[in-house]
């Protein structure tokens, strides 16, 4: 999913209607905005940037602490899951010429079943062990996928939505998620941005529906740059001291050039003062 880059603001220096100064000045170059994006669903506003350090100790450490308490939980559901799980049924001891009372037909027919048993629980085996090597690989490369568009993802609290993603989200939504969105560094971070469409998203018990959702959520996303403030205009400083006379009538076309983003009649008025001096 393509992220649009921010707009470039162009600095322009006032020069004209100001007095010359008794010694040089330097100029400070003003600071670049940063470069942040937002991630909004459908025609949603885009919401306030939001100040992790403004919350007071005690919530920060509340959260992390239900963060941990939640995966812990989901831990010991994976083990106990595990344990319950039925055992695979056991191939059972080779025969014996002992064990078939010294029967040689009936050994070598027990003896010939068991062999194939085995070939079959083997090549079994070594199928399954292949097809999860394989799945194995293919994660691995989905979830470093996903890691590189994290860091592509401009913002700045990315971690706090994946965390309630997480948090929100079984392990088998969060894998279809990773594994079959375009882009699924986005879709993380606008669930855990907007609790209301997370949870009902969450909901969806059926995997295939939970898929079908996530790809529909996924068309109405919209990244875009984080509307930053301009920089401040550039700062003279010197030992000198400085007279400025105020021109109405550029403070008047600068504020006309705000409203409608057309400069020219000032580069035109600039070119007047100089052709005067």
């Amino acid at each position: 999913m393509a992220v649009a880059d921010g707009d470039e603001t162009e600095v322009i220096e006032r020069t004209e209607g100001e007095s010359e100064q008794s010694e040089t000045t330097q100029v400070d170059p003003p600071e670049a905005a940063e470069d942040e994006v937002v991630v909004t669903i459908g025609d949603e506003e885009s919401p306030p940037p939001e100040d992790e350090s403004a919350a007071p100790e005690w919530v920060r450490e509340l959260r992390k602490s239900n963060r941990e308490t939640v995966r812990k939980n989901k831990e010991l559901e994976r083990e106990l899951a595990a344990l319950r799980a039925p055992q695979q049924t056991a191939l059972g001891e080779k025969p014996t010429l002992q064990a078939c009372d010294y029967d040689e037909d009936r050994f070598a027919r027990e003896l010939e079943s068991w062999n194939e048993k085995k070939r079959s629980a083997d090549a079994l085996a070594r199928k399954k062990q292949e097809a999860a090597e394989a799945d194995q690989k293919a994660w691995a490369a989905r979830q470093a996928n996903y890691g590189k568009l994290k860091g592509d993802l401009r913002v700045k609290d990315f971690d706090e939505a994946e965390e309630a993603v997480k948090g929100g989200f079984t392990e088998v939504q969060q894998a279809v998620i990773v594994k079959g969105a375009e882009n699924p560094a986005v879709i993380v971070y606008a669930l855990g941005k907007n609790p209301k469409k997370a949870k009902e998203l969450a909901s969806i018990a059926d995997p295939i529906e939970f898929a079908f959702a996530v790809a529909k959520l996924e068309t109405q996303l919209k990244v875009a740059p984080r509307k930053v403030a301009p920089p401040p205009e550039s700062v003279v400083r010197g030992s000198g001291s400085l007279v400025s006379s105020p021109d109405a009538h550029l403070e008047k076309l600068e504020a006309e050039a705000d409203r409608t983003g057309d400069r020219s009649k000032i580069v035109a008025y600039k070119r007047s003062l100089r052709e005067k001096k």
